[in-house]
């Protein structure tokens, strides 16, 4: 993924909700060859709300992995990620 031209990208993404679904659908390894291309290759070239959301869950996943010395339970990972989700929707 390159860096984008932020003086190109829209400010505002009309499809926020299914944006994050599709961003967490990525890092966990749920999203098609072709979903996962689309959205870093094209999308995140055009989109500053879904470029800052991806580096920035990235670089939380990152820090939780080199803090976290054993894997959280699953419910509570959801949990957290639906919260997540709800307030960047909002």
């Amino acid at each position: 993924m390159s860096t984008p031209d932020p003086s190109k990208m829209k400010l505002d993404c009309p499809e926020k909700n299914e944006c994050l679904k599709m961003l967490q659908a990525i890092l966990d390894g749920e999203a098609t060859a072709d979903q996962k291309d689309h959205f870093l290759k094209h999308h995140l070239e055009e989109c500053m709300p879904c470029y800052k959301n991806y580096h920035l869950e990235v670089a939380i996943r990152q820090l939780l992995k080199t803090k976290c010395c054993q894997d959280a339970p699953q419910q509570l990972v959801d949990d957290i990620k639906a919260k997540v989700i709800q307030n960047l929707a909002s």
